[in-house]
């Protein structure tokens, strides 16, 4: 079920207003049945997988408490291979089968294995490792073992974050379920307003950049550098509206119930560094990864080249993560690439910043966000490519052909109005986020009188309408991050 679709229109505030009516102890079944639903509207017999995979991880949280030192750590590890073995074999055995079978052809030796017609459960890898975070978290004795099933099923299905994250630890979540929350029309106000925000992002503007994105990587021999560049950064802005757009939802729905999610996304572009960009996008996989896999490997606390092999081993698996191709490993290579270098420029960086004060110290930030800008442009062709030649010939048109046929159509997919539109809403998304940093748009709305709320949420949901109505685009599509 879309977020943006009609059926949704209705889930949610059936489900919502069912679970305000019901007395405390029907709120979680509530839940649980509402995203199992929720989760079937999309292909209803993977829910199996969800139910082995919370079974395995609810007994596993059991048997940790209970076992004797000695054995914990197999339980742990029965756990995380049952949930790394379920998402290599629906994600990753097609990949590697296909790379088995054209290494052995390349040597010239028989290879007979098929591949198999499987399609990936969506949001696989965010509830596997939603999951993995309660069972590490109970081997390390950071969270008791959940002993009701019901609120540990909740926990892993919760249906706004379910298929695309965020992220969620049990001790952020699962208390949540317990706790009572009446209607608080305050916090049930700053909900709608999250999802409504996350719907003009991803329906407005998203929407309407990926017509463009679409048409040009689909066939990038027949643009030209000028085109493959705007498309490159359209899709930027296109990810991130989407991704960012199903988070605020997600955090918005949750909120309406009194269930607060954490906050994925902190105005990503506008980082001054490699690292500082980490830290505001997918923050929950980023500090998945930095918990469960680089502090694991020695962090920074054993020397510069074991952090930075540490680096490189998290971005390359962050790549792989994301899907099963090779222009994800390269994407997550060169961030591993950026990553590294960043670390060891660190010193003479350092030294730079601290000859400049003042306006110096301005131009010294302008300058790292720029480049942070176009080292996360150009890895984001290997994202969005469709394998690694297309991504190579878009690098290569982009910089031999940037200049030449002076009159070539600088938008295709999309006419000059709905251009200037989608440039327009850009420019306005990029000045009301730099605003932001300082002053906040929401609470200063909330501080106007009354007349001045409402007329800014009148104006707002007008050009809402009209602008999905002016849409290329009327058919609900999905979220990019649902293929993850």
């Amino acid at each position: 079920m879309l977020f943006n679709s009609l059926q949704f229109a209705i889930f949610f505030p059936v489900v919502t207003l069912l679970y305000f009516w019901l007395p405390q102890r029907g709120r979680v079944p509530l839940l649980l049945l509402a995203s199992c639903y929720f989760y079937m509207a999309f292909v209803p017999k993977y829910i199996l997988i969800l139910f082995v995979l919370i079974l395995v991880d609810y007994l596993a949280g059991l048997l940790l408490e209970a076992a004797p030192p000695a054995r914990r750590k197999l339980v742990l590890v029965v756990s995380l291979c049952a949930n790394v073995g379920m998402l290599a074999f629906f994600k990753y055995f097609n990949f590697l089968n296909e790379n088995l079978a054209a290494l052995s052809s390349l040597a010239g030796w028989p290879y007979a294995v098929p591949g198999l017609k499987i399609i990936l459960p969506i949001g696989l890898s965010f509830h596997t490792f939603q999951s993995m975070s309660y069972t590490i978290e109970v081997y390390r004795g950071r969270f008791k073992a959940e002993r009701s099933l019901l609120h540990f099923a909740t926990y892993v299905m919760f249906y706004p974050q379910l298929v695309a994250g965020p992220i969620e630890r049990p001790q952020n979540l699962l208390h949540q379920f317990r706790e009572r929350h009446p209607v608080d029309w305050s916090r049930i106000g700053d909900g709608l307003r999250l999802m409504a925000t996350g719907l003009f992002k991803k329906i407005v503007i998203a929407d309407r950049a990926a017509i463009l994105v679409n048409t040009v990587y689909a066939s990038p021999a027949d643009f030209t550098g000028r085109q493959l560049l705007i498309a490159t950064w359209f899709f930027a802005i296109q990810i991130y509206c989407d991704f960012a757009g199903y988070s605020d939802i997600a955090r918005g729905a949750a909120r309406v119930m009194g269930i607060e999610l954490m906050n994925n996304f902190n105005r990503p572009y506008f980082a001054r560094s490699i690292a500082e960009f980490w830290r505001r996008w997918h923050i929950s996989l980023s500090t998945w990864f930095r918990d469960y896999v680089y502090f694991p490997l020695g962090g920074n606390r054993h020397g510069l080249a074991r952090m930075c092999v540490g680096l490189a081993i998290v971005f390359l698996i962050s790549g792989l993560w994301h899907g099963a191709n090779w222009t994800f490993v390269v994407w997550g290579a060169l961030h591993a690439t950026f990553m590294v270098v960043f670390v060891l420029t660190e010193a003479p960086r350092h030294r730079i910043a601290m000859a400049f004060d003042g306006r110096g110290r301005v131009v010294m930030d302008v300058l790292g966000w720029l480049l942070t800008l176009n080292l996360v442009g150009l890895a984001w062709i290997f994202f969005r490519a469709a394998n690694v030649h297309d991504a190579f010939l878009i690098l290569r048109t982009i910089v031999t052909d940037l200049g030449a046929r002076a009159n070539v159509d600088l938008h295709p997919g999309l006419d000059a109005t709905q251009f200037s539109v989608a440039l327009a809403l850009i420019a306005g998304l990029l000045v009301v986020e730099g605003l932001g940093v300082r002053r906040p748009l929401i609470p200063m709305l909330l501080a106007r009188p009354r007349w001045q709320r409402w007329s800014a949420y009148y104006a707002f949901a007008v050009a809402f309408v009209l602008l999905v109505l002016w849409s290329p685009e009327h058919t609900p599509q999905p979220f990019i991050y649902f293929q993850f």
